[in-house]
């Protein structure tokens, strides 16, 4: 009975082990090839950071919400940090999408460029 027991509990931490070793490696084979920071500065321009993992290119989009390529650039293999800010200034107002392009993944983000009312003092003296 003993070794009944014993060969019962051998073969569960086997099958334990065996089971979360195949499931370590999907997580190993699904690492980020990229990672990004998009944000604007108070300057009012707009700052993308790029990080590439993989030898790969990468491509940088800002459309308007009609479709249109605002701006577009293709990030070499061989860059492995890439940094730029766009300048906004002299788009009209409306939104716009920022889409970086990798070989495994793409991320979006979305940005309004509205004009801030004037504020208008009276003062009489």
């Amino acid at each position: 009975m003993k070794n009944l027991l014993k060969t019962i509990a051998f073969a569960v931490a086997f099958t334990v082990v065996f089971v979360s070793n195949t499931f370590a490696d999907d997580k190993e084979t699904k690492k980020a090839t990229f990672g990004t920071g998009i944000f604007a500065s108070k300057s009012g321009k707009i700052h993308i950071n790029l990080d590439k993992y993989t030898d790969h290119n990468a491509v940088i989009l800002v459309t308007d919400q009609k479709g249109t390529v605002i701006y577009r650039e293709v990030v070499g293999k061989n860059v492995s940090k890439f940094r730029k800010a766009l300048n906004v200034e002299d788009l009209p107002n409306g939104e716009y999408t920022i889409d970086v392009c990798g070989k495994d993944g793409k991320v979006t983000r979305h940005f309004q460029l509205s004009e801030q009312p004037a504020e208008r003092a009276l003062a009489i003296k």
